[in-house]
């Protein structure tokens, strides 16, 4: 069959499905991207699958309605094991979509309370466009894939764009594909030729990694990105927007796409130029020029200095009358009742820097070790032989021990000498492939495995060895960034003991640059990220001083000296208002509480991160149970006890198949294993593990396959408490009304008012008997019940069937009108704060009356379109049940 873009199929293995229309055929065929009409966002399916077929241009796009009524009038109701495991797999489906639950505690990564706070904070939002800032080690990585993750989960992160420096752009890759089963294309300069240039490559890969360097040599790789309808573009290392060669072509593409997260560890006061670049592309009013900006930062920090006084416990009196000599017209500030946390709570929602700025701070976040450094000055000539009797008494010692440096021959060299003394030393750049790296790495981890690792500058970025906790730096380099960078692979979140750092100097140069590191820049102290601005240019300094005189040397370390204590003033003093809004407190208890609400339970006593941890685990573990059950139901050989470590499941795919297809997967020819974890902290030890959590394409599929399918629609079903004369269970999805077919993910107003309405299935079960009477409580009764025994009964008059879910459904409807009315008013009370905040900061801004009208414009466009979507939000039986006792 010869695949083309916008044909309309179906797939007969999956009724449910609808009809589809073709996006996107790539492998010559063999893969093909399908929007259905019954599932969120596109679909991968292989080209080669028989149950795949075409049909008329002129088949309308729409859901086919369930069959439920009909198979029970007809007397063939379905198991029901198999109805309420439809029934889990739904509630489950809601579960993980409210909020981005699914995806903000089933990613690769360890629950943390800043990172999920931070990422809430941002989805929650109308327009996710932030700057995230945090300090280095404190993972805006993950909270940017987060927020991926999160809007995938919504299905409006169709499109995405990720922008890096040409270095970080192999483990942004790996970062992505590792801890969010997400698979984007890296597209150098070489990839794009290959596919027919800019506009066909970034057509072909949905999700894409390109580089600055790459963006600004090639305007036409530029202009076909600014033109794509992008949902979310990832800009790395934000602060070399600074360069106006690089900020010239990512500015028209930041702009155009519909959310935008820019990550700097810059400090704001460090470099406000760089900030008032980034937020001009961040906030819907901008700032219009770089004075007027310096003016807001001059009055957000007397706000600021009023908001350290609060919080060192200063008198809230005297806070109240400095607040009022600053904003005399502010109702906050007048009432006498307002107290210190009324006082802070105020300030931070309405006279922080900006709305649209996150950055969280290791001081307030916690939850790091000391770095020690172990210095050993050795005789000229002594360093190979004292690198080698440190790291073999380190290993015999039983500490796992990592060594970094930038030319692999002394690495070699290091390999040898150890190996000599009896000792294996893995060389991570004898790897040459990510499989390779990672099997290495996992040797390297692994308690009986060897206990030193040797690595270049490769090994610097993007990999993380917490349960390392001894760096031995073979050399130092000029740059302070780069030596940040591996130290940076151990003093991370989840280390447990300090870090030790062992620098081994020989006289001269060495011991010059050991001496800046630990007196002038005190890296072994604590990290430098994030002062970029007075650190980047060190190598350059460096080379110049040493054609200089030695005497030169004394005077430019006292200049750095000062340059270096300035930027870590700017960095430790922070900023309070900022701190309070970054930490993200109220959106963190807002998704606990909710996610609770959701299972019917209280959370548990304690602090969040421990409520967050117990939230996590139920998913992990009800993805688990779900996973295994259908795959054992279709003919996967499962296997959670056998061949595998606790904790441990594999899937194994094969002849054995009781279907034709997998959605989004190709049947293989040979029998293929999947081995993995659903539980976190397995995977998050075992890197060679697969992920098995949301996103994951085995397990979406599995899930997907009893979501969109025919099979649990229909039981009859035994309960001692049921009415005499039987009762119908009915079961009624959301409908939302259809985009047309090509539209992209995020500008589908259906998928931005999902957002703000409850999306859990509704129940209801009323009697058979005439009259229809509502069972109270008897809907969540029968789906909290652990074994329920099938039925035999007659097929119930078609009469009787349809006077009861005419009952059943117009109780519903006036669950569903509740859940309405609920969402328009979180929708009015979300845009008349923005309308405020909008115009306050504008007003602040100095920005024209016509950009603040156009931005006013925008907001009410979105409320109106969303309000419509709401609107047309209608019930669809999905399932019902026949219930006697």
């Amino acid at each position: 069959m010869n695949w083309e873009p916008g044909m309309k199929v179906v797939h007969r293995a999956q009724r449910g499905w609808g009809v589809g229309v073709v996006i996107q055929v790539a492998d010559e065929g063999r893969r093909l991207a399908v929007r259905f009409a019954g599932r969120d966002g596109v679909t991968v399916v292989s080209g080669r699958d028989p149950m795949l077929a075409e049909v008329p241009q002129e088949t309308p796009i729409e859901q086919p309605r369930g069959g439920a009524l009909e198979a029970l009038a007809s007397g063939q109701p379905g198991s029901s094991a198999a109805f309420k495991l439809r029934g889990r797999v739904l509630r489950f489906e809601a579960m993980r979509r409210a909020d981005s639950l699914g995806a903000l505690l089933s990613s690769r990564v360890h629950v943390l309370p800043h990172q999920v706070g931070a990422a809430g904070r941002i989805l929650a939002d109308r327009a996710p466009r932030f700057v995230l800032a945090d300090e280095v080690g404190l993972g805006k990585t993950i909270e940017a894939g987060l927020v991926f993750a999160g809007m995938r989960q919504l299905g409006i992160a169709e499109r995405v764009l990720v922008i890096v420096p040409e270095h970080l752009a192999f483990q942004w890759l790996a970062e992505l594909f590792h801890k969010f089963n997400a698979l984007f294309s890296l597209l150098t300069p070489d990839r794009i030729q290959a596919m027919g240039g800019a506009e066909s490559a970034l057509v072909r890969s949905p999700h894409a990694i390109v580089s600055l360097e790459a963006l600004a040599a090639d305007p036409d790789l530029a202009d076909a990105a600014a033109d794509l309808p992008l949902d979310l573009v990832i800009v790395d290392e934000a602060h070399h927007l600074a360069e106006d060669a690089l900020y010239a072509p990512v500015a028209p593409i930041a702009r155009a796409s519909f959310g935008l997260l820019l990550l700097t560890a810059t400090p704001v006061r460090l470099d406000p130029r760089e900030y008032f670049r980034l937020l001009s592309l961040v906030e819907p009013v901008p700032t219009t020029t770089l004075e007027s900006f310096l003016d807001r930062l001059a009055k957000h920090e007397a706000y600021a200095e009023v908001a350290r006084h609060l919080v060192a416990s200063g008198s809230a009196t005297e806070a109240r009358a400095r607040l009022v000599a600053l904003s005399p017209e502010d109702p906050v500030f007048q009432d006498e009742e307002s107290d210190r946390d009324a006082l802070l709570a105020h300030l931070a929602d309405r006279y922080s820097l900006s709305a649209r700025l996150v950055r969280n701070r290791r001081v307030k976040v916690g939850a790091f070790t000391q770095r020690l450094l172990r210095r050993h000055d050795v005789e000229e000539g002594r360093k190979p032989a004292a690198l080698v009797e440190l790291c073999a008494g380190l290993a015999r010692a039983g500490e796992k021990v990592l060594a970094f440096g930038a030319s692999v021959e002394p690495l070699r060299e290091l390999q040898a000498g150890l190996a000599h003394a009896g000792l294996e030393a893995l060389l991570y750049d004898d790897a040459d492939t990510i499989e390779a790296r990672d099997r290495l790495v996992a040797r390297f981890r692994d308690p009986e495995g060897p206990m030193v690792l040797l690595s270049g500058e490769a090994g610097g970025e993007g990999r993380n060895f917490q349960f390392a906790h001894h760096l031995v730096c073979v050399d130092l380099p000029d740059s302070p960034l780069a030596l940040e960078q591996r130290i940076g692979r151990l003093d991370r979140l989840g280390q447990t003991r300090p870090v030790e750092i062992h620098v081994i100097a020989e006289p001269g140069e060495e011991a010059f640059l050991a001496d800046l590191y630990q007196r002038e820049i005190g890296i072994f102290e604590e990290p430098v990220g994030g002062l970029d601005a007075v650190l980047a240019s060190l190598p350059q300094e460096l080379a110049t001083l040493r054609e200089k005189p030695l005497r030169a040397r004394a005077a430019f370390r006292e200049k750095l000296a000062a340059r270096v204590a300035d930027a870590r003033r700017a960095q430790h003093e922070g900023d309070p208002l900022l701190d309070l809004r970054s930490a993200s407190l109220p959106e963190l208890r807002r998704l606990v509480k909710n996610g609770f609400d959701r299972l019917g339970e209280e959370p548990p006593k304690g602090d969040v991160e421990q409520s967050l941890l117990t939230l996590s685990r139920w998913l992990e573990e009800e993805l688990e149970d779900l996973s295994v059950g259908v795959g054992r139901r279709v003919g996967l050989e499962v296997d959670t006890d056998q061949n595998v470590h606790p904790f441990e499941v594999a899937f194994t795919l094969g002849s054995q198949l009781r279907i034709e297809a997998l959605p989004g997967m190709e049947i293989p020819d040979e029998p293929v294993t999947h081995l993995g974890s659903f539980w976190r902290e397995t995977a998050v030890a075992r890197d060679e593990l697969e992920w098995f959590a949301t996103g994951h394409r085995l397990v979406e599929a599995l899930v997907g396959l009893v979501r969109d399918g025919e099979v649990g629609r229909a039981a009859a079903m035994k309960a001692e408490w049921a009415p005499r004369r039987g009762a119908l269970y009915a079961r009624f999805t959301l409908a939302w009304p259809a985009p047309a077919d090509l539209e992209p993910g995020a500008r589908v107003p259906a998928r931005q008012a999902s957002r703000y309405v409850e999306g859990a299935p509704i129940s209801v079960m009323v009697e058979l008997a005439e009259g229809n009477k509502l069972v109270p409580g008897g809907a969540l009764r029968l789906e909290q019940e652990d074994e329920i025994e099938d039925a035999r009964v007659g097929a119930p008059p078609p009469a009787v069937l349809e006077a009861a879910r005419l009952a059943a459904e117009r109780d519903a409807k006036l669950q569903l009108e509740r859940r309405l009315e609920a969402a328009l008013e979180a929708l009015a009370d979300h845009v008349d704060v923005e309308e405020l905040r909008l115009v306050e900061s504008a007003f602040e801004g100095g920005a024209p009356r016509e950009a603040v009208e156009d931005a006013l414009a925008r907001l009410r466009a979105h409320r109106a379109a969303v309000q419509g979507a709401l609107e047309q939000v209608t019930l669809e039986l999905d399932a019902a049940a026949i219930v006697v006792p």
